[in-house]
């Protein structure tokens, strides 16, 4: 993701190194869903604005709302494919290991 908008750039190293000010705090409540400056989550910008969660049952939930969206919007019926992990070629069956594994991230990098 790459931020054209200079002062939250220099918001996000300021995060980055636990050096937010006031204004950085004033600045992050502009883009609060709810407040006054946010009319609606459906008008440019913030219809592609990410969203951020503390919650993983939070970011899967709107995850999914967005894949049901999109699929509407452009006429096709939503697709899930379920994976079955495996570990040298077997199923992986610890519920640990089952565990960890549905809590990584849905976006991966790449560098």
């Amino acid at each position: 993701m790459r931020t054209e908008d200079l002062r939250y750039l220099q918001l996000l190293e300021r995060l980055r190194h636990g050096q937010c000010t006031h204004d950085d705090y004033e600045l992050l409540l502009t883009r609060v869903v709810g407040q006054p400056s946010v009319a609606s989550l459906h008008d440019s910008p913030w219809n592609q604005a990410p969203i951020l969660v503390f919650r993983n049952e939070v970011r899967t939930q709107l995850n999914h709302k967005a894949a049901i969206h999109n699929a509407t919007q452009s006429g096709n019926l939503p697709m899930v494919c379920v994976a079955q992990d495996t570990c040298k070629g077997k199923p992986i069956e610890d519920p640990t290991l089952i565990k960890k594994l549905l809590e990584l991230s849905d976006i991966w990098y790449i560098y």
